[in-house]
């Protein structure tokens, strides 16, 4: 798999889609003792497994890096020399590009298990555009790989912004990996850590955001460490369950009359591809072979049903009611119907390996089958033309020979929690995306609020909402921040996508999918 770009790359994106021991308690793990203050890069352990450490402790010791906490508290030292003396951390820094902002690529010493981090390590990717050490914090993630796009937050209060790689997700990964440590409470340890390593150096406010399954990831690490952060704001983040029903309801029924007939007409585009199945097969078997793609996990069959399924799901998540004139149904040519389903939902998306593939997002449809969630497929009305019914699912796509025990415990916590003791969340949805099915209930959450942009997609932020509900959100979001004044971004409002996701098409990955 090729790596995202390390560098810079102001995206205009809001952030910029196992079993879980001991659920609802938090791990055990500040980063900061001398008992963890870092290795230099996960040589210390063994295999991450059920084994013991051996000698590892020893090793571990040997290697560790203890920093210089005198050198991080000391606001007379340029903030790279700072930076540096963070236990654990490696720093590079880049170009900007930005006038008032440095930027900084770095790699994190992060335990394989927080339960045992005197055993295996590894190194997780950070970026950080720093404007001053006394300026608000913004905490990003993708939820996926390395993101270096500049926020909505950072953007509009004028905030340095620290970005997160998930664990998991290449070069963040141990390695060996045991995908048993691939959870949503490791994970919010891995932010957890890293917050309380940077805090020494940024005493500010700190808000946490992220879009999708970056969305997720932050508000997963507010319910795990909740006095980290001050505040957070999600983006089009959805709280699944295991073959979610929601989904196709709100699909058979989104954007009620209005799109009625844009609904049947993507409807007809479907039953057209289906009833040509043998020279669509023909036309993508000839497409792997131009592209030297392959289809062995799902196979050429299943992975043309995939396309057709999703083709309906990514048009309401990414595309505009404009666009729905797109869609033939009988008068289309064959190759017509195929480039339309890889203008829609990329064809690579269902290959094995390359941007946008299963290979590429296998942490993803890994988590998803075992705590996260999924949609259950929208197919039902294309009845006997379903040759392989409910297997557009995360399970299928998760990677081969994997044990698959979906925790449905997991985000019924993550929910419970919002409901009963959340605090200071903020939720954006866009009215057409297919994920605000699976939209959170805030309950009794204190100081917390959903906003839905109206015709709005994947890509809602807070400029899109229209007013005053845009200045209500920003007045929220700058109180959390402990600013006065908020930056006027001199931007049209838009959608605004997430950098990395699965399904997302080609024509909008440009440098996100590398």
């Amino acid at each position: 798999m090729k790596e995202p770009s390390p560098d810079p790359v102001d995206s205009g994106s809001p952030t910029g889609d196992a079993g879980i021991p001991d659920a609802g308690i938090p791990v055990e793990d500040g980063g900061q003792s001398e008992d963890d203050a870092g290795t230099d890069g996960g040589s210390g352990g063994t295999d991450g497994g059920g084994s013991m450490c051996g000698g590892a402790t020893s090793l571990y010791e040997r290697l560790a890096s203890p920093g210089d906490a005198r050198v991080v508290a000391d606001t007379t030292e340029d903030i790279l020399v700072r930076l540096s003396a963070i236990p654990g951390l490696t720093v590079e820094e880049r170009s900007s590009g930005v006038s008032g902002y440095r930027y900084f690529l770095m790699s994190y010493d992060q335990p394989a298990d927080h339960h045992r981090p005197e055993c295996q390590r590894f190194t997780q990717r950070l970026a950080l555009w720093h404007k001053s050490d006394t300026a608000p914090m913004v905490l990003s993630t993708s939820g996926y790989y390395l993101s270096t796009g500049r926020t909505e937050l950072m953007q509009l209060l004028g905030a340095n912004q620290l970005s997160i790689e998930h664990r998991f997700f290449p070069p963040s990964i141990p390695s060996p990996a045991d995908w048993s440590q691939l959870t949503i409470q490791q994970s919010a340890a891995d932010f957890h850590r890293v917050v309380q390593a940077f805090k020494p150096i940024y005493g500010g406010r700190w808000l946490s955001t992220g879009a999708s399954k970056g969305g997720e990831a932050v508000v997963f690490f507010r319910r795990f460490y909740p006095q980290d952060i001050d505040g957070t704001v999600a983006y089009v983040t959805p709280i699944a369950r295991a073959d979610d029903a929601r989904f196709p309801a709100f699909q058979d029924a989104v954007g009620g009359a209005e799109q009625a007939a844009c609904r049947e007409r993507i409807h007809t585009f479907q039953r057209t591809v289906l009833e040509r199945r043998p020279e669509m097969l023909d036309l993508l078997r000839d497409y792997a072979s131009r592209t030297g793609q392959t289809f062995n996990q799902l196979g050429l069959d299943k992975a043309l049903e995939h396309a057709v399924i999703e083709t309906y799901f990514a048009f309401w998540q990414y595309s505009d009611p404009s666009e729905c004139e797109l869609f033939l149904g009988p008068e289309a040519s064959n190759q017509y119907l195929l480039d339309a389903m890889n203008y829609f939902v990329g064809l690579s998306t269902f290959a094995d390996t390359g941007s946008g593939s299963i290979g590429r997002f296998a942490a993803y449809y890994y988590q998803a089958a075992v705590e996260l969630g999924w949609p259950r497929p929208y197919e039902d009305f294309l009845g006997s033309l379903i040759y392989f019914p409910n297997t557009d699912i995360a399970p299928v796509y998760s990677p081969p020979g994997l044990p698959l025990v979906f925790q449905a415990q997991a985000m019924q916590d993550i929910q419970d929690w919002v409901s009963t003791q959340g605090e200071r969340l903020l939720f954006i949805y866009g009215e057409l995306d297919p994920w605000s099915a699976a939209a959170y209930s805030l309950g009794n959450a204190q100081d917390s609020y959903v906003y839905e942009v109206p015709g709005g997609n994947h890509g809602a932020s807070i400029s899109q909402l229209p007013e005053p509900l845009r200045t209500q959100a920003q007045d929220t979001v700058r109180r959390w921040a402990g600013v006065t004044t908020m930056k006027r971004v001199p931007t049209v409002p838009r959608p605004q996508y997430p950098e990395f996701a699965p399904h997302l098409p080609p024509r909008l990955r440009g440098h996100q999918a590398p």
